[in-house]
């Protein structure tokens, strides 16, 4: 009953250039979701990926990206893009993948680039104020992925996440929630995930688990080298996927409380970005895998 845009909503597709903006695709996906009783959650107001490079290059009155002019440019973005839909989507991923990847949880380990490097660490507050300006009564979330590794032992990219979220209330961030992205595959450490759903829930936080999928086959990291060519997925690899599917959805029940929302990242393993990991409910014709059953039957019991 809830449906978060892939693509179209992201900074380089709504605004590719400074003076120009294009709502083709996302006033057409917010319209057929008014029309068919589906609530929106927009996706995403600040990353520093899929952003143009206009952001940060010199305006067209020649002056140099200073941390004024870019923080004009991003109010501005984010005020025009969520006043936009304001009253038409619940709510914002804000921020997405502040984090580096890499990092033993004592710093925050803030990305070095993009709005990072040209404003600084309070970017992050700044943005969800605009974001709170702009709708006011849209939910806030911060958005991430593998920010539940490292939870049981208080590590790595987990603890940089709970450094950031901490900060963020500090400052007074009007944040309502993180979201858990979810890319998950077969040996994903299920404790992690547990235990950053009540870690981010002891920080008075909302927790949503924002685009989900599990891999049949590979890790995290290897969506990319398996999107084509000839290559098998043994059978029982569906089984095993469907027992974590059906673990992950126990964990959500037990968590009810605290979870707000679970968006899977795509319909089928015939469009998806891990093309090849076959990640998803359904199989590439559109048929339900031994996963969706999981899915049901951890939901009904």
């Amino acid at each position: 009953n809830v449906l978060t845009p892939e693509t179209c909503m992201k900074p380089q597709r709504t605004h590719p250039a400074e003076d120009r903006y294009d709502w083709t695709t996302p006033d057409a996906l917010v319209q057929w979701c008014q029309e068919n009783g589906i609530k929106v959650w927009g996706h995403t107001l600040m990353w520093h990926a899929q952003t143009g490079r206009w952001f940060f290059e010199p305006g067209a009155d020649g002056r140099p990206v200073t941390r004024d002019l870019a923080m004009e440019r991003l109010r501005e973005h984010i005020m025009t893009v969520a006043g936009r839909y304001k009253g038409r989507v619940m709510g914002w991923d804000v921020v997405n993948e502040a984090i580096e990847d890499r990092g033993a949880g004592e710093t925050e380990n803030l990305r070095n680039q993009s709005w990072y490097q040209v404003i600084g660490p309070d970017v992050l507050t700044m943005a969800f104020r605009w974001a709170q300006e702009a709708d006011p009564n849209a939910e806030l979330y911060y958005n991430d992925y593998n920010i539940e590794q490292g939870a049981v032992e208080n590590k790595g990219k987990h603890a940089s996440s709970m450094m950031l979220l901490k900060r963020l209330i500090g400052e007074g961030a009007p944040i309502d929630g993180v979201g858990i992205q979810g890319h998950w595959h077969l040996d994903t450490n299920l404790a992690d995930i547990e235990k950053a759903i009540t870690n981010y829930a002891s920080l008075g936080l909302k927790v949503s688990i924002t685009e989900l999928d599990v891999t049949a086959t590979g890790d995290n990291s290897g969506a990319f080298g398996v999107r084509r060519g000839n290559r098998t997925i043994p059978k029982e690899n569906y089984q095993k996927q469907a027992e974590v599917y059906a673990k992950l959805f126990e964990i959500f029940k037990r968590h009810a409380d605290i979870i707000d929302r679970v968006t899977f990242w795509g319909l089928s393993d015939r469009r998806s970005w891990r093309w090849g990991q076959d990640a998803l409910l359904f199989d590439r014709q559109l048929q339900p895998k031994p996963a969706f059953q999981a899915v049901l039957d951890a939901a009904s019991n």
